[in-house]
């Protein structure tokens, strides 16, 4: 995989991520304190500035209350993805 789709993948993570912390009204440093990670880390995440290792990603997707896979698939078909289109 090229640096650039590696970007883009750690992009459309991190728009996953903001926009299901924001459904659920969490700030970063909330969604930080409950994944066990800091709120500056979320938000390096959200804008796909860092990449994150699958222990951190299943932590964040259990704090989100949303499957592993809604945040991994770049299939553009999963509800997380019609979430993001609705914006």
């Amino acid at each position: 995989m090229s640096g650039r789709a590696v970007k883009k993948v750690r992009v459309v993570l991190g728009a996953r991520v903001r926009a299901l912390r924001e459904d659920l009204g969490y700030t970063q440093r909330a969604l930080g304190r409950r994944a066990r990670l800091s709120g500056k880390f979320i938000g390096e995440v959200e804008r796909g500035e860092k990449s994150i290792t699958i222990d951190s990603l299943y932590r964040v997707a259990q704090a989100l209350k949303t499957p592993l896979g809604e945040l991994t698939s770049m299939n553009g078909d999963d509800r997380t993805s019609r979430r993001l289109r609705k914006r």
